[in-house]
Protein backbone atom coordinates (compact mmCIF):
# COMPACT_ATOMS: atom_id res chain seq x y z
CA UNK A 1 0.00 0.00 0.00
CA UNK A 2 3.17 2.34 0.89
CA UNK A 3 4.41 1.55 -2.75
CA UNK A 4 1.36 2.71 -4.26
CA UNK A 5 0.96 6.10 -2.15
CA UNK A 6 4.49 6.55 -3.63
CA UNK A 7 3.53 6.43 -7.10
CA UNK A 8 0.33 7.97 -6.63
CA UNK A 9 2.10 11.14 -5.20
CA UNK A 10 5.13 11.37 -8.16
CA UNK A 11 2.43 11.16 -10.51
CA UNK A 12 0.26 13.89 -9.33
CA UNK A 13 3.72 15.88 -8.76
CA UNK A 14 4.29 15.38 -13.04
CA UNK A 15 0.47 15.47 -13.78
CA UNK A 16 1.03 18.94 -12.62
CA UNK A 17 3.46 19.73 -14.73
CA UNK A 18 1.96 18.46 -17.49
CA UNK A 19 -1.57 20.51 -17.27
CA UNK A 20 0.53 23.44 -16.74
CA UNK A 21 2.11 22.92 -20.43
CA UNK A 22 -1.57 21.12 -21.70
CA UNK A 23 -3.25 24.70 -21.31
CA UNK A 24 -1.23 26.51 -22.68
CA UNK A 25 -3.71 26.70 -26.14
CA UNK A 26 -6.65 26.30 -23.84
CA UNK A 27 -7.17 23.49 -25.69
CA UNK A 28 -8.23 19.96 -24.41
CA UNK A 29 -6.92 16.95 -26.87
CA UNK A 30 -9.33 14.38 -28.42
CA UNK A 31 -9.29 11.89 -31.00
CA UNK A 32 -5.95 10.64 -31.13
CA UNK A 33 -3.92 13.07 -29.04
CA UNK A 34 -4.01 12.38 -25.57
CA UNK A 35 -1.84 15.50 -24.24
CA UNK A 36 0.01 18.13 -25.35
CA UNK A 37 3.56 19.49 -24.38
CA UNK A 38 3.83 22.87 -25.13
CA UNK A 39 1.75 23.06 -28.02
CA UNK A 40 3.11 19.72 -29.64
CA UNK A 41 0.49 16.27 -29.26
CA UNK A 42 1.20 13.35 -27.48
CA UNK A 43 -0.57 10.57 -29.73
CA UNK A 44 -2.58 7.37 -28.40
CA UNK A 45 0.77 5.55 -30.48
CA UNK A 46 3.40 7.15 -28.17
CA UNK A 47 1.17 6.46 -25.09
CA UNK A 48 0.48 2.75 -26.14
CA UNK A 49 4.74 2.36 -27.07
CA UNK A 50 5.18 3.48 -23.48
CA UNK A 51 2.53 0.84 -21.55
CA UNK A 52 4.96 -1.58 -23.57
CA UNK A 53 7.85 -0.97 -21.81
CA UNK A 54 6.37 -1.20 -18.56
CA UNK A 55 6.72 -4.83 -16.90
CA UNK A 56 3.81 -7.02 -17.29
CA UNK A 57 2.23 -3.62 -17.91
CA UNK A 58 1.63 -2.78 -14.49
CA UNK A 59 0.81 -6.27 -13.23
CA UNK A 60 -2.27 -6.75 -10.97
CA UNK A 61 -2.39 -2.23 -10.80
CA UNK A 62 -5.17 -0.83 -11.90
CA UNK A 63 -5.39 -0.38 -15.45
CA UNK A 64 -6.12 3.78 -15.49
CA UNK A 65 -3.37 4.15 -13.03
CA UNK A 66 -0.94 2.43 -15.37
CA UNK A 67 -1.86 4.18 -18.75
CA UNK A 68 -2.03 7.89 -16.34
CA UNK A 69 1.69 6.46 -15.14
CA UNK A 70 2.70 5.95 -18.87
CA UNK A 71 1.69 9.06 -20.04
CA UNK A 72 3.42 10.87 -17.46
CA UNK A 73 6.65 9.66 -18.28
CA UNK A 74 6.25 10.50 -22.20
CA UNK A 75 4.82 14.03 -21.24
CA UNK A 76 7.67 13.94 -19.18
CA UNK A 77 10.42 12.96 -21.32
CA UNK A 78 8.68 15.57 -24.31
CA UNK A 79 9.64 18.18 -21.64
CA UNK A 80 12.84 17.60 -20.61
CA UNK A 81 13.87 17.05 -24.20
CA UNK A 82 12.54 20.31 -25.12
CA UNK A 83 14.79 22.09 -22.94
CA UNK A 84 17.66 20.07 -24.06
CA UNK A 85 16.74 21.68 -27.13
CA UNK A 86 16.78 25.23 -26.08
CA UNK A 87 20.12 24.55 -25.23
CA UNK A 88 21.55 23.75 -28.03
CA UNK A 89 22.37 20.51 -26.70
CA UNK A 90 20.70 18.37 -29.76
CA UNK A 91 23.61 20.00 -31.75
CA UNK A 92 26.21 18.71 -29.70
CA UNK A 93 28.10 16.07 -31.80
CA UNK A 94 28.25 13.67 -29.21
CA UNK A 95 24.72 13.54 -29.21
CA UNK A 96 24.59 13.82 -33.16
CA UNK A 97 26.97 10.74 -32.76
CA UNK A 98 24.94 8.65 -29.91
CA UNK A 99 21.18 9.57 -31.80
CA UNK A 100 23.17 8.28 -35.82
CA UNK A 101 23.38 4.74 -34.10
CA UNK A 102 20.77 4.99 -32.30
CA UNK A 103 18.74 5.56 -35.24
CA UNK A 104 20.22 2.72 -37.32
CA UNK A 105 20.27 0.66 -34.57
CA UNK A 106 16.07 0.62 -34.67
CA UNK A 107 16.17 0.35 -38.01
CA UNK A 108 18.24 -2.59 -38.39
CA UNK A 109 16.33 -3.91 -35.65
CA UNK A 110 13.10 -2.78 -38.45
CA UNK A 111 14.86 -4.80 -41.37
CA UNK A 112 15.49 -7.73 -39.15
CA UNK A 113 11.91 -7.83 -38.30
CA UNK A 114 10.73 -7.79 -42.21
CA UNK A 115 12.98 -10.28 -43.04
CA UNK A 116 11.21 -12.59 -40.03
CA UNK A 117 7.97 -11.55 -41.04
CA UNK A 118 8.53 -13.47 -44.42
CA UNK A 119 9.64 -17.05 -43.27
CA UNK A 120 6.91 -18.98 -43.87
CA UNK A 121 5.79 -21.24 -40.42
CA UNK A 122 7.29 -24.67 -39.79
CA UNK A 123 4.32 -27.18 -41.03
CA UNK A 124 3.74 -29.68 -37.87
CA UNK A 125 4.92 -32.93 -39.68
CA UNK A 126 8.21 -31.70 -39.30
CA UNK A 127 7.94 -30.32 -35.95
CA UNK A 128 6.55 -33.63 -35.00
CA UNK A 129 9.45 -35.31 -36.75
CA UNK A 130 12.07 -33.22 -34.79
CA UNK A 131 10.52 -34.28 -31.75
CA UNK A 132 10.82 -38.38 -32.67
CA UNK A 133 14.09 -37.87 -33.99
CA UNK A 134 15.34 -35.90 -31.07
CA UNK A 135 14.81 -38.79 -28.01
CA UNK A 136 17.42 -37.16 -25.71
CA UNK A 137 15.60 -33.60 -25.74
CA UNK A 138 11.72 -34.86 -25.65
CA UNK A 139 11.24 -38.55 -24.93
CA UNK A 140 13.94 -39.09 -22.74
CA UNK A 141 14.69 -35.57 -21.35
CA UNK A 142 17.32 -36.00 -18.41
CA UNK A 143 18.03 -33.21 -15.90
CA UNK A 144 21.18 -33.68 -14.42
CA UNK A 145 22.31 -32.16 -11.13
CA UNK A 146 25.74 -31.16 -11.36
CA UNK A 147 28.53 -30.46 -8.76
CA UNK A 148 29.37 -27.67 -11.06
CA UNK A 149 33.16 -25.22 -10.83
CA UNK A 150 33.13 -22.25 -13.39
CA UNK A 151 35.94 -20.22 -13.56
CA UNK A 152 37.41 -17.94 -17.08
CA UNK A 153 39.36 -19.29 -19.28
CA UNK A 154 43.15 -18.84 -18.57
CA UNK A 155 45.64 -18.30 -21.10
CA UNK A 156 48.01 -20.60 -19.73
CA UNK A 157 45.13 -23.46 -19.07
CA UNK A 158 47.49 -26.27 -20.94
CA UNK A 159 50.37 -25.62 -18.01
CA UNK A 160 47.89 -26.33 -15.22
CA UNK A 161 48.01 -29.92 -14.09
CA UNK A 162 44.31 -31.10 -14.15
CA UNK A 163 45.38 -34.06 -16.11
CA UNK A 164 45.89 -34.86 -12.42
CA UNK A 165 42.62 -34.17 -10.59
CA UNK A 166 40.92 -37.07 -9.87
CA UNK A 167 38.70 -35.31 -7.74
CA UNK A 168 36.65 -31.79 -7.45
CA UNK A 169 38.83 -31.24 -4.29
CA UNK A 170 42.22 -31.64 -6.63
CA UNK A 171 40.21 -29.04 -9.21
CA UNK A 172 39.75 -26.59 -6.54
CA UNK A 173 43.50 -26.74 -4.98
CA UNK A 174 44.88 -26.21 -8.47
CA UNK A 175 42.59 -23.02 -9.12
CA UNK A 176 43.68 -21.53 -5.15
CA UNK A 177 47.32 -22.45 -5.89
CA UNK A 178 46.94 -20.47 -9.46
CA UNK A 179 45.45 -17.87 -7.52
CA UNK A 180 42.27 -18.42 -10.20
CA UNK A 181 38.72 -17.15 -8.79
CA UNK A 182 36.16 -19.41 -9.47
CA UNK A 183 32.51 -19.79 -8.36
CA UNK A 184 31.35 -23.49 -6.81
CA UNK A 185 27.75 -24.52 -6.45
CA UNK A 186 25.27 -27.05 -7.34
CA UNK A 187 23.34 -26.89 -10.69
CA UNK A 188 20.66 -28.63 -13.20
CA UNK A 189 21.39 -29.26 -16.11
CA UNK A 190 18.43 -29.68 -18.99
CA UNK A 191 19.06 -31.91 -21.45
CA UNK A 192 15.92 -29.73 -23.08
CA UNK A 193 18.10 -26.68 -23.69
CA UNK A 194 21.10 -28.50 -24.23
CA UNK A 195 23.15 -29.85 -27.15
CA UNK A 196 22.01 -33.32 -27.64
CA UNK A 197 25.60 -34.22 -28.07
CA UNK A 198 26.45 -32.68 -24.60
CA UNK A 199 23.76 -34.97 -23.17
CA UNK A 200 25.05 -38.05 -24.86
CA UNK A 201 28.70 -37.13 -23.50
CA UNK A 202 27.72 -36.16 -19.90
CA UNK A 203 25.49 -40.03 -19.82
CA UNK A 204 28.79 -41.79 -20.94
CA UNK A 205 30.81 -39.47 -19.13
CA UNK A 206 28.74 -39.99 -15.66
CA UNK A 207 27.95 -43.64 -16.44
CA UNK A 208 30.73 -44.80 -13.87
CA UNK A 209 29.75 -44.65 -10.20
CA UNK A 210 33.38 -43.21 -8.96
CA UNK A 211 33.57 -41.20 -12.33
CA UNK A 212 36.21 -38.16 -12.36
CA UNK A 213 34.80 -34.61 -13.00
CA UNK A 214 34.04 -33.69 -16.47
CA UNK A 215 35.14 -30.28 -18.39
CA UNK A 216 33.62 -28.11 -21.10
CA UNK A 217 33.50 -24.52 -22.27
CA UNK A 218 31.12 -22.04 -23.51
CA UNK A 219 31.09 -18.45 -24.12
CA UNK A 220 27.94 -16.67 -22.76
CA UNK A 221 26.70 -13.67 -23.86
CA UNK A 222 28.48 -10.81 -21.78
CA UNK A 223 31.52 -13.03 -21.15
CA UNK A 224 35.24 -11.13 -21.32
CA UNK A 225 36.54 -15.09 -22.17
CA UNK A 226 35.18 -18.37 -22.28
CA UNK A 227 33.51 -20.13 -19.24
CA UNK A 228 35.02 -23.31 -17.84
CA UNK A 229 32.78 -25.66 -16.35
CA UNK A 230 34.07 -28.68 -14.14
CA UNK A 231 31.36 -31.16 -13.26
CA UNK A 232 30.48 -34.31 -11.46
CA UNK A 233 26.44 -35.38 -11.55
CA UNK A 234 25.52 -36.25 -8.62
CA UNK A 235 21.82 -36.97 -9.97
CA UNK A 236 19.76 -37.73 -12.78
CA UNK A 237 16.49 -38.18 -13.73
CA UNK A 238 14.48 -38.32 -16.65
CA UNK A 239 11.48 -35.98 -16.69
CA UNK A 240 9.75 -36.96 -20.32
CA UNK A 241 8.56 -33.91 -22.49
CA UNK A 242 5.73 -35.14 -24.64
CA UNK A 243 2.26 -34.15 -26.54
CA UNK A 244 1.02 -30.77 -27.50
CA UNK A 245 3.62 -28.74 -26.08
CA UNK A 246 6.59 -30.86 -27.36
CA UNK A 247 5.53 -30.18 -30.59
CA UNK A 248 4.79 -26.63 -29.63
CA UNK A 249 8.17 -26.13 -28.51
CA UNK A 250 9.93 -28.13 -31.39
CA UNK A 251 8.09 -25.82 -33.98
CA UNK A 252 9.80 -23.08 -32.04
CA UNK A 253 13.37 -23.98 -32.26
CA UNK A 254 12.41 -24.91 -35.93
CA UNK A 255 11.43 -21.15 -36.96
CA UNK A 256 13.87 -19.58 -35.19
CA UNK A 257 16.88 -22.02 -37.09
CA UNK A 258 14.74 -20.95 -40.47
CA UNK A 259 15.12 -17.25 -39.42
CA UNK A 260 18.81 -17.59 -38.34
CA UNK A 261 19.49 -19.33 -41.75
CA UNK A 262 17.14 -16.81 -43.94
CA UNK A 263 18.75 -13.49 -42.16
CA UNK A 264 22.16 -15.00 -43.26
CA UNK A 265 21.61 -16.05 -46.41
CA UNK A 266 19.94 -12.20 -46.67
CA UNK A 267 22.60 -10.61 -44.68
CA UNK A 268 25.43 -12.51 -47.53
CA UNK A 269 23.50 -11.40 -49.79
CA UNK A 270 23.80 -7.36 -48.95
CA UNK A 271 27.00 -8.08 -48.13
CA UNK A 272 27.88 -9.08 -51.84
CA UNK A 273 26.16 -6.48 -52.72
CA UNK A 274 27.77 -3.36 -50.83
CA UNK A 275 31.26 -4.87 -51.62
CA UNK A 276 32.27 -2.62 -54.05
CA UNK A 277 30.93 0.41 -52.36
CA UNK A 278 32.94 0.04 -49.19
CA UNK A 279 35.71 1.66 -49.13
CA UNK A 280 38.20 2.06 -46.28
CA UNK A 281 40.84 4.84 -45.04
CA UNK A 282 44.90 4.05 -44.78
CA UNK A 283 45.42 1.70 -42.41
CA UNK A 284 42.07 0.44 -41.73
CA UNK A 285 40.41 -2.52 -43.09
CA UNK A 286 38.12 -5.72 -42.53
CA UNK A 287 39.15 -7.50 -39.84
CA UNK A 288 41.58 -10.37 -40.37
CA UNK A 289 40.65 -13.06 -37.77
CA UNK A 290 44.07 -15.27 -36.82
CA UNK A 291 44.20 -18.78 -38.49
CA UNK A 292 42.39 -22.12 -37.01
CA UNK A 293 44.56 -24.10 -35.08
CA UNK A 294 45.60 -27.49 -37.10
CA UNK A 295 42.97 -30.12 -36.79
CA UNK A 296 43.41 -32.43 -33.71
CA UNK A 297 44.40 -35.60 -34.43
CA UNK A 298 41.93 -38.55 -34.59
CA UNK A 299 41.14 -39.65 -31.19
CA UNK A 300 41.80 -36.64 -28.99
CA UNK A 301 38.91 -34.96 -27.82
CA UNK A 302 36.84 -32.64 -29.54
CA UNK A 303 36.34 -29.28 -28.01
CA UNK A 304 32.47 -28.83 -28.52
CA UNK A 305 32.32 -32.27 -26.52
CA UNK A 306 32.94 -32.30 -22.74
CA UNK A 307 36.03 -34.24 -21.52
CA UNK A 308 37.36 -35.76 -18.42
CA UNK A 309 39.30 -33.04 -16.68
CA UNK A 310 42.73 -34.21 -17.76
CA UNK A 311 41.80 -33.23 -21.39
CA UNK A 312 41.51 -29.64 -20.69
CA UNK A 313 39.52 -27.96 -23.79
CA UNK A 314 41.37 -25.34 -26.05
CA UNK A 315 38.82 -23.59 -27.48
CA UNK A 316 35.56 -22.70 -26.13
CA UNK A 317 32.62 -25.28 -27.54
CA UNK A 318 29.31 -23.71 -28.54
CA UNK A 319 27.84 -26.42 -26.12
CA UNK A 320 24.92 -25.13 -24.28
CA UNK A 321 22.37 -23.34 -26.27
Amino acid sequence: MRSTRIVVTALGMVSILALSACNKSGKLPDGQVVATVDGKDVTIHELNAELNQIPNRGGDAPRKLVESVALARVVERKMLAEEAAKLGLDKNPQFLLAKARTDEALLVQALQADVQKKVKPIPRDLAQKFVSDSPLVFADRKIFTLDQIQFLRPANIDQLPFKDAKTMAEVEKILVDANIEYRRAPQQLDSLTVNPALTTEITRLSANANAEPFMFSDQPAGAPAPVIYVNVVTATKTVPFIGEKAVSYASNILQRQEIQKTLGAQLKTWQDAYKSKIVYGKGYGPPVFPKAPAAKPAGAPAAAAPAPVAAAPAAAPAAAK
